[in-house]
């Protein structure tokens, strides 16, 4: 490819980032990094119907949806096992994991709740990928086609911001869902 089309690709990068780091609030204060996380996390996973920033127990809730009743001790003993040896690898250990379920007819919400302390950007993506491999064309999700370089772009975000609310917590609850192809976030 011609470096033109790199040289515009890190144009647009640096100036997502700028966007970012300028977003002002009403207060007139910065958005705190938890929005850019819970945005980020909508727009590279697009089969995350939301995501909550949960400020008491530091943790983020996320929520899919899948077109089957299922059972949430199931799932547990798909998904924990596989957590818990990943964070054996990556030698961490989770302080907060659980999945709750709510089902209505043939739709079921799951929420898993994980600890921010001990989650990485890789960490999302299995759980998106188990999920994706175990409920095929159950789980319910937004048509995206985000570019290979929007897709890094966006995991270098999650991975940069996560670390940042790991240091220092956020002041408010944040909820960020989707809504006909648009991502809205709301502060508590």
């Amino acid at each position: 490819m011609p470096n033109n089309y790199h040289d515009r690709t890190a144009q647009k990068r640096g100036l997502k980032t700028r966007m970012l780091n300028n977003l002002q609030s009403k207060d007139g204060g910065r958005v705190q990094d938890g929005v850019g996380l819970l945005t980020s996390i909508l727009l590279r996973y697009s089969e995350v119907g939301s995501v909550h920033y949960w400020r008491e127990q530091h943790a983020l809730k996320f929520t899919f949806m899948i077109m089957r009743n299922q059972d949430v001790s199931a799932l547990q003993e798909l998904l924990k096992p596989a957590l818990e040896f990943f964070h054996k690898l990556e030698g961490r250990i989770m302080r907060i994991f659980e999945i709750a379920g709510r089902c209505e007819e043939n739709l079921c919400v799951i929420t898993l709740t994980r600890d921010v302390d001990s989650m990485t950007q890789r960490e999302v993506g299995l759980i998106v990928e188990l999920l994706k491999r175990e409920y095929k064309k159950q789980l319910l999700f937004d048509e995206m086609n985000l570019p290979e370089d929007e897709q890094i772009f966006q995991e270098e975000m999650i991975s940069h911001l996560l670390s940042s609310i790991q240091s220092q917590d956020i002041d408010k609850n944040v909820v960020a869902l989707r809504d006909e192809g648009r991502v809205l976030v709301f502060k508590s």
